[in-house]
């Protein structure tokens, strides 16, 4: 429990300062959710087929392969997005210099 509380407040605390130290970030949003979102949704179905191995294409077995592989189909699609947005409006870098 310690060790995951602090690794909770050790997350936290980069997360802060990298939100301080480049407020640019802000415009990165999308492509930073599509890479953080298929380990928030699609992978938890995956790793329940695995654990719990349902019997082999049941309704359980069917529900969670395909919304596993529509999260992996958002998360790309959100990741294309964000760098389409990146390319047309352009990324400014400013450090430590907040709007």
């Amino acid at each position: 429990m310690w060790v995951r509380s602090g690794f909770w407040v050790f997350y936290g605390f980069i997360s802060f300062f990298i939100s301080i130290a480049h407020p640019f970030l802000s415009r990165l949003a999308g492509l930073l959710g599509g890479l953080t979102l298929r380990v928030t949704f699609a992978y938890p179905c995956f790793m329940w087929v695995l654990i719990k191995k349902p019997p082999k294409y049941s309704f359980d077995w069917y529900l969670n392969w395909g919304l596993g592989w529509l999260e992996i189909a958002f998360s790309l699609a959100l990741s294309i997005g964000g760098i389409w947005s990146m390319v047309n409006s352009g990324l400014r870098l400013r450090f430590f210099k907040p709007n």
